[in-house]
Order: structure tokens, then C-alpha cells, then sequence
């Protein structure tokens, strides 16, 4: 550009030198022929020849440099044209590469989305299935602090409905609160695993739970009324001398023993405890105590224990044991 700018500086030069020259020129005839010159330049035959051929030269002249001129003109549009085709071609491919741009946005979006389905179908497929204790679980949680009623395997119902109390870990407690005929408070768990829940209402009850299997023995609280009022332990049982009844059992092949024994009270009125090598204990009348006895050997029987030995012991007032 600075070439240009100086060869175009430098063609303007030319043409005002010339026209300066031919004002010079034109200025110089006019004051000779006011002067006494004007005879001479009258008859005077090259200067007649210069005014005739003068001004087709220097036309001449001029003509040949704006040739030039027009010939640089000519190949800086050429150049100009070249130029602008060259900026045409890359904005085409500019907005080639824009669109190619959008194209591979677009399907990235796509890929992305269906990652995304992708990602929660397998984590939907790989979703652990909850256990049956986890479902019963989530199925008490709903009825806590309200009435069960509760029957097992060997009886249709327990003889009062049961409180659901706390489930902690997977483990439900139930408790019976004392009743006004003299029956202890207790309590007992089921593992969530080892029962099965109806939800249809029954007898006052809010659901109805099927135990297949109790953990230990039930925990007598005494005359506790509300689970709030209980001690934490059971109250200490005062025993008459001696064992009312005895089992042991053993496993083939183990060296596990499991011992149950039944104590009456010292007064010999009709108070018996069930006790258990596990640590289990029950307080309840003949009856019940004798219940407990049995549905806890036949748990025992059902793990593949056999009974070693078994002895009965006399019991005051009469009150007879129902075990064998």
C-alpha cells in the first residue's frame, strides 16, 4: 500500500508539472505577443509548428502515463478481485465449519441423553431387591405404638393383643402389658424375617401378625402397666428350694448343650419361672409356664437338638406342671 500511495503521489507530480509548464508556456506566448517579439513569432514558421504539434504531444505525453496509470488500476482491482474471492472462500468455509460446529454439538447432546438413560436403566437393573425383613420392617413402621394381634405357629392367638414397641436393627419387641387377674408384664421379639403381616384391622387390633419364630424367651416386667414404666429389668424372682422340672439337650456331633428349668415361688403359690441357658426367662402360673416349656423344646427339637435328660421335682399347693 505504501508503494501505491508514493507511485500515485508521484503520477500527480507529473501532471502538475506539465500543466504548469503549459501555463508557463501559454503565459509566455500571450506577454510576447503584446511586446515587440510579436513580428518575429508571427513569421517565425517552428514556433507555428510548435503550436500545432505542441499540444497533440504533450496529449501524447499524457495519454501514454494515465496508460500506465490504467494498467495499475487494472491489476489492483485484479488483485482487489482475487483478494475478495480468497475472504469469500474463507467465510464459506468458516460458516462450513460453524455448521459442521453445530452438527457435532447437537449429536454430542444426543449421546449425552441417552448416557443419561442409559445410566439409570442399569442402575434400575442393579437396584438390590429388598429382603422380607426389610419389607416387613417398612410395613411396622407404619403400626408403631398400636395393637397387634399375634399368633403362631402352635396357637391361633396369644391370650391378649400385643403392643408394637420399638424396632431397632431389623428386630420387632412386642409387649403385653399386666393384666388385672394377676399376669405379669412382658415383652418378646421377632426377628422381622420370622413373621408375616395381614393389615386388615381385627378385634381392635390394627394388623395382624403370624410369628413363626420368637427370639429367647418372653421377659416378665412385673405388673408394669405401660412400656414407658418398665425397670429395664425384670424383678428378681424369689425361688423355693429345689428345681420343679429340668431338660437338657444336646446336638449330635456338638458339644452345644441347652438347659431349660422351672422354679416355683417360695410362698408355693401359683408363680412359676422358666429359665433358659440363653438367658431367657418367663413368670406365669402353671400354665403358662408350662406352655412356654414345651413351645421352647419343640424349638429346640426343630434345630436338630435331642433331649439328654429331663426330671420333675415336687411342687407345693398341687399346682402341676404340663410338661413331658
Amino acid at each position: 500500500m505504501a508503494n501505491e500511495t508514493v507511485e500515485t503521489a508521484g503520477s500527480g507530480a507529473t501532471k502538475r508539472a506539465l500543466i504548469i509548464a503549459a501555463v508557463i508556456v501559454a503565459v509566455g506566448l500571450s506577454i510576447a505577443f503584446h511586446s515587440a517579439w510579436r513580428g518575429w513569432l508571427c513569421e517565425s514558421a517552428w514556433l507555428h509548428s510548435a503550436l500545432i504539434d505542441g499540444p497533440a504531444l504533450v496529449l501524447a505525453i499524457i495519454a501514454w502515463l494515465e496508460l500506465g496509470h490504467s494498467t495499475e488500476a487494472n491489476e489492483h482491482r485484479q488483485r482487489m478481485s482475487s483478494e475478495l474471492a480468497n475472504m469469500t472462500n474463507e467465510a464459506s468455509k468458516a460458516g462450513e465449519y460453524l455448521r459442521q460446529r453445530n452438527d457435532l454439538e447437537q449429536q454430542n447432546i444426543g449421546l449425552r441423553e441417552k448416557l443419561a438413560v442409559s445410566t439409570q436403566q442399569i442402575a434400575e437393573n442393579t437396584k438390590r431387591v429388598p429382603t422380607r425383613a426389610e419389607r416387613n420392617a417398612s410395613t411396622l413402621g407404619k403400626y408403631m405404638r398400636k395393637n397387634a394381634s399375634v399368633a403362631t405357629e402352635r396357637l391361633a392367638n396369644l391370650p391378649s393383643p400385643y403392643e408394637l414397641v420399638e424396632l431397632k436393627d431389623g428386630i420387632l419387641t412386642l409387649f403385653s402389658p399386666a393384666l388385672q387377674n394377676g399376669t405379669s408384664a412382658i415383652y418378646r421379639r421377632v426377628d422381622c424375617e420370622d413373621l408375616t403381616i395381614d393389615e386388615n384391622p381385627q378385634g381392635g387390633c390394627s394388623i395382624r401378625i403370624n410369628v413363626t419364630k420368637y427370639q429367647g424367651l418372653p421377659v416378665d416386667l412385673g405388673q408394669v402397666t405401660k412400656w414407658e414404666d418398665r425397670s429395664g429389668v425384670a424383678p428378681a424372682f424369689d425361688r423355693a428350694p429345689g428345681v420343679a422340672c429340668n431338660g437338657s439337650y444336646g446336638k449330635g456331633g456338638s458339644a452345644e448343650v441347652k438347659t431349660l428349668n422351672i422354679f416355683q415361688a417360695r410362698d408355693g403359690t401359683n408363680s412359676f419361672q422358666l429359665e433358659s441357658s440363653d438367658g431367657s426367662t418367663a413368670v406365669g402360673d402353671n400354665v403358662q409356664v408350662s406352655k412356654h416349656f414345651m413351645a421352647t423344646q419343640i424349638e429346640y427339637f426343630a434345630a436338630n437338638f435331642t433331649r439328654s435328660s429331663f426330671g420333675t421335682g415336687a411342687t407345693q399347693g398341687g399346682f402341676r406342671l404340663f410338661v413331658c
